[in-house]
């Protein structure tokens, strides 16, 4: 019905220049949050209208204030007469997963597609999925990627503007840490890895099912986590699992380990604290096929990639490349005794020998090295 609702009246509205509306999955997250923070803090001019899915403003207070100084915003519920409102007086709409996208796109407005990350696994039209949000726009951080965002989108090559993401301005800066979010003081600890593994059964948004769920789990078995857990205390560091917004496993799945913790989105709005901006403040990253690894080539530290079901994700996701293998500079771990060996060489040995492959594959993926936000606003504002 709000559908429309909507289709109906804004036949009636000019947009107003001066009007931006931001929406993202989940609520104030990823490059729509870092693109809101740098217009409200350099571009007073705009009036800027946040999107939730919701009705819980508040708890977005602290995050907001750790970002920026500036009081020029609205938050408005998507779903609400207000929100029809501004979605029709608005002229420029920024999102991570779409809005509205069961509608078609107004010429009276500018869609820009901020979405959430630069792919490895196949996603949109090349993962066979029908339902990819309108835009007249998408960002992409290098050529490379923006044949693959054109591919993905359906959308001409010179609509993928290469920009460079918006969160990256985040990774660039040292504002926060993991220690921020459970109260440590960092100076205890000799070394910080973040594990991120992407889902393999999501419980929440695209319900699907990747590679082999089981084989992966296996590195999450209780047993092995306290043998990991003891790992990282006879070094005295600190390893933090940050599972993914849509997998079915939460961190109540998990007992509670000394030098092992695990962490969802709430745990970051619980602190007002952006992922990307406590990227800077550590020593390693262990992943998958999670796009963040493509940001963490922005600080040309090690990476480990930890894949057990290379043969079943991409027999069932699949990848933008032929070989993705080529682009993931860093070891490939397919058991958790690699996973050991790899962590003693590299944190305790401080052996990298990837670091002249990541600033190669750096060069390929990112065109840019700073300034995203600024580089968007550029190129949309013109």
């Amino acid at each position: 019905m709000i559908h429309l609702f909507i289709i109906i009246i804004r036949f009636f509205f000019k947009p107003n220049k001066k009007f931006i509306i931001y929406h993202s999955f989940p609520n104030f997250s990823d490059n729509c949050f870092a693109f809101f923070c740098y217009v409200i803090n350099n571009h007073k001019q705009y009036k800027n209208i946040w999107f939730i899915t919701g009705s819980n403003r508040e708890k977005y207070n602290q995050l907001i204030t750790n970002y920026t100084t500036s009081s020029n915003y609205v938050i408005v519920k998507k779903k609400s007469i207000l929100g029809v409102y501004y979605f029709c007086k608005s002229k420029y709409i920024f999102f991570t997963h779409g809005l509205f996208n069961e509608i078609s796109l107004s010429t009276k407005q500018i869609n820009v597609n901020l979405w959430h990350g630069m792919p490895l696994k196949n996603i949109g039209y090349l993962d066979q999925n029908n339902r990819v949000p309108k835009s007249n726009f998408v960002i992409a951080t290098s050529k490379l990627f923006q044949k693959i965002m054109s591919q993905a989108f359906l959308i001409k090559n010179d609509n993928v503007l290469i920009t460079g993401q918006p969160r990256n301005d985040f990774i660039l800066e040292k504002n926060f840490s993991l220690y921020n979010l459970t109260g440590e003081e960092k100076i205890n600890f000799n070394k910080t890895v973040l594990w991120m593994p992407t889902y393999r059964k999501s419980k929440i948004g695209d319900l699907r099912k990747d590679g082999a769920e089981d084989q992966m789990n296996d590195f999450f078995e209780e047993i092995f986590l306290i043998k990991l857990n003891e790992f990282f205390k006879s070094i005295n560091s600190k390893c933090f699992i940050k599972i993914h917004p849509m997998d079915y496993l939460g961190i109540t799945d998990f007992k509670t380990f000394s030098n092992l913790t695990f962490l969802n989105n709430d745990s970051f709005e619980q602190k007002g604290i952006s992922l990307y901006s406590v990227l800077q403040n550590t020593d390693l990253l262990l992943t998958d096929f999670s796009s963040i690894y493509i940001d963490y080539l922005l600080l040309n530290k090690p990476i480990g990639f930890i894949i057990s079901d290379f043969e079943q994700y991409s027999n069932s996701r699949g990848f933008v490349f032929d070989n993705p293998k080529k682009y993931m500079p860093g070891e490939i771990i397919s058991s958790k005794k690699e996973l050991i060996f790899f962590l003693q060489k590299t944190l305790l040995e401080q052996e990298d020998d990837f670091s002249e492959i990541r600033k190669n594959i750096r060069d390929i993926f990112h065109s840019f090295e700073n300034n995203f936000s600024e580089k968007v606003f550029n190129t949309i504002f013109k």
